[in-house]
Formats: structure tokens, sequence, C-alpha cells
């Protein structure tokens, strides 16, 4: 008895494709989405830390071309 209830409520395989489409698919996507999230997060942490030091390096060059100039006007 206890068994025929069991199984009149358990999904056949129709069913149990339409709850996979329903449910798994989105989940795998949202997985999918939260990965490439990280992934851009990470990449862009890099550019920042990539364009900072090039930032540092221009200011260096820079300064160093003021040092240049004022050195050379100064022998004039």
């Amino acid at each position: 008895m206890i068994r025929d209830i069991l199984v009149f409520w358990m999904p056949g395989p129709l069913e149990l494709i339409v709850i996979f489409i329903v449910f798994g698919i989105p989940v795998v996507l949202i997985i999918l989405f939260a990965k490439l999230l990280l992934r851009n997060k990470r990449e862009n942490i890099r550019l920042r830390l990539e364009v900072g030091k090039l930032a540092d390096e221009i200011e260096q060059m820079r300064k160093q071309t003021e040092g240049d100039e004022k050195g050379k006007s100064s022998d004039k």
C-alpha cells in the first residue's frame, strides 16, 4: 500500500525532463554567470594594477624630463 502511494507520487521520465529543464538549466546558467563575473572581476583588478604601474612609470619619466629641462635651462 505504501509502495503504491510512493509510486503514484514518483515522477516519470517526462516529468524528470521537465523538472530538469525548469530547475536544472537555470541553476547551471546562474553558476556559469557567477563564474564569468568572478573571472571578470579578477581581470579588472589585474588591469587596474597594470595601469597603476604604467602611471607610476610615466610619472617617473615626466619628473626625469622636467629635471633634464631645468638642468639645460640653467646651463644657458
